[in-house]
């Protein structure tokens, strides 16, 4: 059930994963928020009732003891929101300093893995277990000719890496019954957004609450989608509280996938 077991929310200090934290908590959960700002996390801590843990997501003994020391005080993870991230610098790409450029990869991919690394062993042997890993549409939007690169490529790439790390985990993962998703917040008001969207902050349409995706990540907790485990799920575009009723359209159209589409002459 949504309201059991323990959630691990990363990138929880702020923003999105804050609101994530605090609506799972909210809802019966032990909840785990970890980040790398000490200061911040006690904050969401204090008024959460969560569990802070400062850990670097792209260190993985940092990872493999965070892991051990949580699921030794509050019990083993069985909801996993990889959900921090870092957007980069946009400009052209080819005048980014390489280490700058592949932090983002670090941060977004590698972390990913490191944290899944941790907790998928234990959710295998257990026989149950989530793991949420947020996305974007920027993996694979299209970028018109006038395209001006405030979107890092960095950026672009490790989502789009993301997603395919999102089904490869979950087809090794559902013999197992783990269920792994990837899911896009939509355009959310955050630290990370503003620098890159300051010129259409103030248009209210384009933008999604966050409170979007903490109900989307509640909604997968609950079991609801689990048959949907490797799918690509929108918080702000897909209807996905109907998408329990359209699984086998959704399956057999081979939908909300990362898929490259080809066209024979």
């Amino acid at each position: 059930m949504a309201g059991e077991g323990v959630a691990l929310v990363t990138g929880a200090s702020r923003g999105i994963g804050e609101v994530v934290a605090t609506r799972l908590a909210a809802g019966g959960r032990r909840v785990v928020v970890a980040a790398r700002s000490r200061d911040e996390l006690a904050r969401v801590a204090a008024a959460s009732g969560a569990l802070p843990v400062t850990v670097d997501v792209t260190d993985a003994t940092a990872v493999a003891a965070a892991i051990e020391a949580v699921e030794s005080e509050l019990g083993p993870v069985d909801l996993l929101v990889n959900n921090a991230g870092v957007a980069g610098e946009g400009g052209p790409t080819w005048e980014k300093d390489p280490a700058d450029w592949w932090r983002v990869f670090e941060v977004n991919v590698l972390g990913a893995f490191l944290l899944a690394r941790a907790v998928l062993p234990g959710m295998c042997e257990r026989g149950s277990g989530r793991v949420v890993n947020v996305a974007s549409n920027a993996a694979f939007f299209r970028l018109d000719a006038d395209w001006d690169a405030r979107i890092d490529s960095a950026y672009q790439a490790s989502k789009a890496a993301l997603i395919r790390l999102t089904e490869a985990l979950a087809a090794e993962a559902r013999g197992h019954g783990v269920s792994v998703f990837a899911i896009s917040p939509g355009m959310v008001k955050t630290s990370m957004t503003e620098p890159v969207f300051a010129d259409i902050w103030d248009e209210h349409e384009l933008w999604t609450p966050p409170e979007r995706t903490a109900e989307l990540i509640t909604h997968i907790a609950s079991g609801a989608l689990d048959e949907l485990s490797g799918r690509y799920i929108h918080a702000a575009q897909d209807d996905w509280e109907t998408m329990g009723d359209r699984m086998t359209a959704i399956l057999d159209d081979d939908s909300n996938a990362l898929r490259l589409r080809t066209q024979l002459h």
